[in-house]
């Protein structure tokens, strides 16, 4: 049994320093005199990304999804870390305090090109043993990127043995496989929420976490492409507990293997939380990745200009931004990889003309399904004609027959002129042109109950997600050929 984050009400936050995570008084040269604004429907917040770069953001999203802590309003909140998000055009995104995995589903789904996986996803090896949704507390670490750049190769937890240290958070593990600089690597990238406060007894959690990191590393990662991002909750010069040296000394000492990019913004007095002077949501890299990192790039960005009361409304902390120049252009986008996203076995009304099965490409290069095939538990059901290709964060869609297909989608007629799904329950096979399964899914008589409602990814076109009713992530009962929210591909 893993021990439980114990929540802080929001008025407890503000009265003492080490109730939870520090904030930052100073703020920006460039920002100090923007106020921040009425609140209003939609922010619209400016790229901070390179289109030919690896760009890495880490956020504390402040209790993001719990109704009983941190901004009140949670329908804005979303709305406001999902326009910040997706507004930055960062293609790794590490977040902590996530508290509802329906929040993060919805989050991630309305980001269109992205997918997510949060701590206690069934897909995490130990996840769900240490973190749940536990009476909507518990906060958990997440990683999203950009679907077309990479593809999810392992997740786990990791450092189990320090949990108590971690203050019942122990770091997530995701490893992304793609293509950078022309050849396939995978990168490694570690997402923590260490324990919060100012106070001796946090700091004495902290340092022996922090040990045990290094350690970790050192002997897992010798030689590998690896990102430890998230909130560090203490800063890398010198400690924010009164008279201790950083507990991070371990790594800064280590400047051959370790380098923090973000120390720099520690020694200029740079805060990345709304309420005190710390930097204490770092990025750390090994060697092979900080020989990547574009200098000076590393910002704590402050969304108060263009977001309405931020830091009341969104998140006390700052996003966290830096750039790495490991050439995702020019084909540099991560390799095929083609998922079944929709199933509709439940056609609207009674011709079964309209059962229809989507398959999307979620990475980064075009690929021939030429002699591919679509079967259910008993048959193959269609097989992809001689030249159709699919090209990255594309989708294509058989349908039962061909009068069933709407305008302003791809798609194809089943070649047997069925698909056959049955609303009992039923599997859906693709393989590819050699016979070996790609993919499959199976669905229960549960999930095929209501009429006209399909079955969807949950995020929306993530290569993992888990399969859902699609009205339970979108008001449209389905929609084949398009995004879960009815836009286009």
């Amino acid at each position: 049994m893993s021990s439980r984050h114990i929540p802080v009400r929001r008025s407890r936050l503000t009265a003492a320093l080490g109730a939870a995570c520090l904030a930052a008084a100073v703020t920006l040269a460039t920002l100090t005199t923007a106020p921040e604004a009425a609140a209003s429907a939609a922010v619209s917040v400016p790229s901070q990304g390179s289109p030919t770069q690896l760009d890495v953001g880490n956020w504390n999203v402040e209790w993001f999804g719990a109704p009983d802590f941190g901004p009140t309003d949670e329908a804005l909140q979303q709305q406001n870390v999902r326009d910040v998000m997706a507004g930055a055009d960062m293609d790794v995104w590490g977040l902590s305090e996530v508290v509802s995995t329906s929040a993060f589903d919805t989050l991630v789904a309305g980001m269109p090109g992205y997918t997510g996986v949060v701590a206690n996803d069934p897909i995490v090896t130990n996840g769900a043993q240490y973190y749940s949704d536990f009476g909507n507390t518990e906060q958990k670490v997440a990683l999203v990127w950009r679907s077309s750049m990479a593809t999810l190769v392992s997740a786990k937890v990791i450092l189990t043995n320090q949990n108590s240290n971690f203050a019942g958070r122990p770091p997530v593990e995701f490893t992304l496989r793609g293509t950078f600089d022309g050849v396939t690597r995978d990168l490694v990238f570690i997402v923590l929420h260490a324990k919060a406060g100012a106070t001796q007894d946090a700091w004495n959690l902290r340092n022996p976490a922090s040990q045990a990191l290094k350690s970790y590393l050192d002997t897992t990662h010798p030689a590998q492409n690896v990102f430890v991002i998230g909130d560090w909750n203490d800063d890398v010069d010198t400690s924010i507990t009164p008279g201790k040296a950083s507990p991070y000394a371990n790594f800064v000492n280590d400047a051959a293997r370790y380098t923090f990019p973000t120390r720099a913004l520690s020694l200029a007095g740079v805060p990345s939380t709304a309420g005190y002077p710390d930097f204490i949501d770092h990025q750390l890299t090994t060697n092979e990745v900080q020989a990547k990192y574009v200098a000076g790039s590393a910002t704590a960005f402050q969304p108060q200009p263009y977001v309405p009361n931020y830091t009341t409304t969104t998140s006390d902390h700052y996003p966290v931004l830096a750039r790495y120049d490991f050439g995702i252009g020019d084909g540099g986008g991560g390799p095929a990889n083609v998922v079944i996203n929709e199933v509709l076995a439940n056609e609207p009304g009674s011709s079964t003309a309209g059962e229809a099965v989507e398959i999307v490409n979620t990475g980064g290069t075009a690929t021939s399904i030429a002699g591919w095939t679509i079967q259910d538990a008993s048959a193959v059901r269609h097989t992809f004609a001689a030249g159709t290709t699919l090209q990255p964060g594309k989708a294509i869609t058989v349908y039962g027959a061909a009068s069933a297909i709407p305008g302003g989608i791809v798609a194809v007629a089943a070649g047997t002129g069925g698909l056959n799904l049955s609303n009992s329950g039923d599997q859906v096979i693709l393989r590819n042109a050699a016979g070996a399964t790609v993919q499959s899914m199976t669905y229960t008589s549960n999930q095929a109950d209501s009429d006209g409602v399909s079955i969807n990814r949950s995020p929306d076109g993530s290569a993992t997600g888990s399969w859902v009713k699609h009205n339970t992530i979108s008001s449209l009962s389905s929609s084949p050929g398009r995004r879960a929210d009815g836009t286009a591909y």
